[in-house]
């Protein structure tokens, strides 16, 4: 079956930051709406909302047809949060990495201690992930979970189209995103979740929307995955990927992208590892 009719959305998650001190700073009573029902202001579009998750602010676009669509909505949703929390502080901003440790103050509420609210599975054993303990560690980590709806879906479908975003979007993450803690916690290889319209998909860190051109080759990623799926193009082997992304190997994940897509080989600014 080929996947045709493709939308892409995205659910992100961002650290609220002291712009002075640099420590993070919970979100909790400064960001409106909670888990599963995010805020909407009268001057927002349809399908955009802000929200809270753990001690993060997290936002919704609506499904987008386009990269162009896809990038604008997402920078107009940082620049949105940035603002709304400059209202409330204007010594906060916002921070969009992978991993940060928290301090204590931080971290008192019941909310900060409240890991995976919903749980996600894992497409190679099709087992569900183990969520973390919130009380146990000081670490929060920020997701970039993307969105795939399309036409007649399936779950065969959704789980290998997984597989295809985590050969085509997840190596070149290991090498473009420094953090090597996230996964610790969330953002494992074939990490996803089903949903009414498609899959999402959950192994890329909010360090993918840094910029406009990191959300620019996100989307092109996705685009490759899909028609790779479609044509029924070989992709790595399940180890190899997995032990590639779940241990931020670096060194194994530019050789799988040198030997199966010279084409990312080529975009990644390999010289700059330090390997």
């Amino acid at each position: 079956m080929k996947i045709k009719e493709v939308t892409i959305g995205a659910d992100p998650e961002l650290f609220i930051i002291n712009e002075k001190t640099k420590k993070v700073v919970s979100s909790i009573g400064i960001i409106p709406g909670v888990k599963g029902d995010a805020w909407k202001s009268d001057d927002m579009p349809e399908g955009f909302g802000i929200e809270v998750d753990n001690i993060l602010g997290e936002f919704n676009i609506p499904p987008c047809k386009t990269r162009e669509e896809f990038v604008n909505n997402i920078e107009y949703m940082k620049n949105y949060i940035d603002r709304f929390v400059k209202e409330y502080n204007p010594e906060l901003g916002i921070q969009c990495v992978a991993s940060r440790e928290v301090d204590d103050d931080q971290l008192q509420s019941d909310e900060a201690k409240l890991f995976g609210c919903s749980p996600d599975y894992n497409a190679y054993t099709m087992k569900q992930n183990k969520a973390p303990n919130g009380e146990s560690t000081n670490l929060r980590s920020a997701g970039f979970h993307i969105h795939v709806g399309y036409r007649n879906k399936n779950i065969d479908t959704s789980v290998l189209l997984v597989r295809y975003l985590d050969a085509f979007v997840g190596l070149p993450s290991v090498i473009e995103d420094p953090d090597t803690k996230r996964r610790s916690l969330y953002g494992k290889a074939g990490a996803f979740r089903l949903t009414p319209y498609g899959v999402e998909y959950r192994s890329l860190s909010s360090a993918a929307m840094k910029d406009k051109e990191s959300l620019k080759r996100v989307w092109d990623r996705v685009q490759d995955a899909i028609d790779a799926f479609n044509w029924g193009k070989i992709i790595p082997l399940s180890n190899d990927v997995l032990d590639a992304i779940n241990n931020s190997n670096k060194v194994l994940a530019q050789e799988l992208l040198n030997k199966f897509y010279k084409k990312y080989s080529q975009q990644l600014c390999v010289e700059s590892l330090e390997l």
